[in-house]
């Protein structure tokens, strides 16, 4: 028989904090095991052998992260020492210790997006890392910075996470987006086994809504194509990288960016999306290598197509956002030009293809499988922002039946 407590032991110098330490008893042969959780004497409990959760707020949070990592811990343990009397009948107390000492300690919730991101980093996914930082920032700014356990996180918490984003005054798509990759980091604690799998989601939103229109017509794209624009102009670029990301199937930003030349052979262009990895095959075309006869002295003596990141110095995000933002605020400039009652950006190209798509009846698998989507339901998403021009119509077509 096995038994593991909790105790407390002071500091030899007074008002400084005590430490924590686990007792561990078999067979009569007692060891320690020591943590790195540090508390006054006040806070000490010890007729029932835990941490009183006293103090400021701040303070409380603290000491009801400690508890909770010591409630983890001490699970652990006593399951590891169950399973390790069951298979080893003669095992001693050294044989336990050592094994109970390899367990590694309890991570916090800010702990583990941390290391979630320097992950991502790592991996040179600088997208999804931004993605994962700014969740944490905002979820740390509920939390007033205070950190606190994987158990401590229930659906009381996030339901009460959510109010407070819709306090901020986010739109609900914001809100789901921040709320939809805490998920997505909660659920790759319980893979890792660092969280235990509950419905602590199941009060919150974390779907997208419909967006406002982002598709423009064959006509307007037309109208941006045939500006006349001074060559190699800010204007000119931004309108070029429109075009080009149409004429790519309404390829993403991002992967425009980090195209090669080596990805073009034998007249196709092929790569995997950043954003799933799904490898694409694109007919090379004409107006396509116009694009990139046009920029060719830029990109003289870089593997990249397209003027965005010219070299590889590990600051390639860096430079494609920088670049974006350009390219973005300068194609809002044209769309004012043109009179466009929406903001012009690189990713109403994405929408317009599947808009154009669609009314030239092309089958809703063709638009999937050019958009690079692994569902229709994604695209069917794209489709449904595009507008209700063509419901209308139908409902008119509908209405002039009826009256004939």
């Amino acid at each position: 028989m096995t038994t593991i407590k909790v105790k407390f032991r002071p500091s030899t110098v007074e008002g400084n904090e005590g430490t924590v330490y686990y007792h561990l008893i078999h067979r009569r042969a007692m060891r320690w095991i020591g943590t790195d959780y540090h508390i006054f004497p006040s806070e000490w409990d010890s007729r029932h052998s835990s941490v009183r959760i006293t103090g400021d707020s701040h303070r409380m949070a603290y000491l009801q992260l400690i508890q909770a990592k010591i409630r983890w811990e001490i699970r652990r343990m006593k399951t590891i020492v169950l399973e390790k009397e069951a298979c080893v009948a003669d095992c001693d107390i050294d044989d336990l210790l050592e094994t109970l000492r390899l367990l590694p300690p309890c991570i916090s919730v800010f702990c583990f997006i941390k290391s979630q991101i320097e992950r991502k980093e790592r991996m040179k996914r600088f997208g999804t890392a931004k993605t994962y930082c700014d969740a944490f920032r905002k979820f740390c700014t509920f939390r007033n910075g205070d950190d606190l356990a994987f158990e401590s996180l229930t659906a009381d918490v996030v339901e009460g996470y959510g109010a407070w984003l819709a306090g901020q005054g986010l739109k609900r798509n914001t809100m789901a987006y921040y709320l939809r990759t805490l998920r997505t980091l909660y659920h790759k604690a319980v893979e890792k086994g660092v969280a235990e799998e509950r419905d602590i989601f199941r009060h919150v939103r974390t779907a997208s809504v419909a967006t406002a229109k982002r598709a423009i017509s064959l006509e307007c794209i037309r109208n941006i194509e045939r500006l006349d624009l001074r060559k190699g102009s800010p204007l000119a670029f931004a309108r070029d990288m429109f075009m080009f990301s149409l004429y790519m199937r309404g390829m993403a930003f991002v992967d425009m960016a980090f195209l090669k030349k080596s990805d073009i052979r034998h007249g196709v262009l092929s790569y995997s999306r950043r954003k799933t990895s799904q490898s694409l095959t694109i007919e090379w075309e004409r107006p396509l290598q116009q694009i990139v006869e046009t920029y060719a002295s830029k990109t003289e003596g870089s593997p990249y197509l397209l003027p965005i990141i010219m070299e590889e110095d590990g600051n390639e995000y860096r430079r494609y956002k920088q670049v974006q933002q350009n390219v973005n605020r300068n194609l809002n400039k044209i769309g004012e030009m043109l009179g466009l009652k929406m903001p012009l950006t690189i990713y109403v190209a994405r929408h317009s293809w599947a808009s154009v798509a669609l009314h030239m009846d092309i089958p809703l698998a063709t638009i999937s499988e050019g958009m690079g989507h692994n569902s229709y339901k994604t695209t069917q998403i794209y489709l449904e922002s595009i507008g209700t021009s063509t419901v209308n119509q139908a409902n008119r077509k509908i209405m002039q039946a009826i009256l004939e």
